[in-house]
């Protein structure tokens, strides 16, 4: 039989904490919507952007070539960045062109008047109110929101489409704790190859088997065949999870956990949980796979405890920025109507939890620990929660 490795939660931890979801019933809701003539566009008012930070912390680190001798020390990298002023004249510039495309069509319902129904001093102003809604308060915006604000402009037309959603009723609220969660693991092959990686404290040794401490010895071996697969931290204070090891199942996650293990993010973190591919904490969601439709079983990746907010994160690839699957785009619906009933739940109850869910990739890491450090991550969009929610 292949070796394997579990991560089991450590009973007697003073990390665990108290975990809420909710018991539904479903039911089948089909809409059918259109779009034509002139797209009546950013009627809201505003750009969905994620958060931003204008400047970020790195480490730089380098190696003379003959001595071998490493240098390490940290600097802030600026980010480029735009006045309001000229994200607006930009918006009104594109807006004339596709006006000016739009003279030569046959259908007059098909030309356009972007231009004189948002002037100049109208793109100003969805400019200040998307900064204010992204509590932007430096007057300046991303060269990368720059680039949302503007792609929001198009495509401006939309065919009839057909909408299938499944409406979930909540009608009980379940609380369980950390401790509940079930053990998962890695077989030797899959940590050899470095598709799996196991992190640990200096402590979780003591919390394996005898079968499995001899495995867990060979996984050390600084010589081994599992060295790609295996990170040790340092300090048992900055593993703040409360199972013997942790598995990161991805390029995306493994990042994650670092992030979740740097002095810096766990001094300001309660606790931390990764979750198991089912059978814990799932949100039943549907989505259309071809021509049949299909339900599933969510679980989200972690759990971080800060204070009396749960800050839920899904751990994607960069890629999935530009394209996100059909089924994410589901995923990230589903859930994030789960935590805003699960919020109006246990406000009403008078529980004094919050729950938050983003979908972060590896681009949007550093920005959300700087507001998680900040007390500034109520409210925190990464990308890809832009682009799920513009894709809903």
């Amino acid at each position: 039989m292949e070796n394997r490795i579990s991560s089991s939660v450590i009973e007697d931890s003073t990390l665990h904490f108290d975990l809420h979801n909710l018991d539904y019933t479903r039911e089948t809701d089909v809409s059918h919507f259109s779009k034509s003539g002139e797209y009546r566009l950013l009627e809201e008012g505003y750009v969905d952007l994620p958060s931003q930070v204008e400047e970020k912390a790195v480490d730089i680190e380098f190696e003379r070539a003959v001595t071998s001798e490493h240098v390490k020390f940290k600097t802030k990298i600026a980010h480029k960045t735009h006045s309001f002023e000229d994200v607006a004249e930009e918006m009104y510039r594109r807006l004339q062109a596709i006006d000016e495309e739009s003279k030569e069509l046959s259908d007059p319902k098909d030309r356009t008047r972007y231009a004189k129904n948002f002037n100049y001093e109208k793109c100003l102003e969805i400019v200040a109110a998307s900064a204010k809604r992204a509590k932007i308060k430096s007057g300046r915006i991303t060269e990368e929101n720059r680039q949302k604000i503007l792609q929001a402009l198009g495509p401006l037309r939309r065919k009839t489409a057909k909408r299938v959603v499944y409406k979930l009723m909540p009608n009980a609220l379940r609380v369980f704790s950390t401790k509940e969660r079930p053990s998962f693991s890695a077989s030797a092959a899959e940590i050899r190859r470095g598709d799996k990686t196991i992190y640990y404290g200096e402590n979780s040794e003591k919390t394996l088997s005898d079968e499995q401490l001899v495995f867990f010895n060979e996984i050390k071996d600084p010589d081994s065949d599992y060295r790609s697969g295996r990170e040790q931290i340092p300090n048992a204070f900055d593993f703040k999870t409360p199972c013997n090891i942790a598995i990161a199942d991805s390029m995306p996650e493994r990042k994650f956990i670092r992030e979740l293990c740097r002095r810096e993010n766990a001094e300001v973190v309660d606790a931390w949980l990764k979750n198991v591919p089912q059978k814990f904490y799932t949100i039943e969601y549907a989505w259309k796979k071809g021509e049949h439709p299909k339900r599933g079983d969510f679980s989200p990746d972690f759990f971080i405890k800060k204070g009396n907010a749960i800050y839920v994160a899904e751990v994607k690839g960069d890629e999935e920025i530009d394209d996100p699957s059909p089924e994410n785009q589901k995923k990230y619906e589903y859930t994030l109507a789960h935590f805003e009933r699960l919020n109006e739940w246990l406000k009403k109850q008078k529980v004094n939890v919050t729950y938050q869910i983003n979908f972060l990739t590896p681009k949007s890491f550093n920005r959300f620990f700087i507001q998680l450090r900040n007390d500034k991550a109520e409210g925190f969009r990464s990308e890809l929660d832009v682009a799920l929610e513009q894709s809903k």
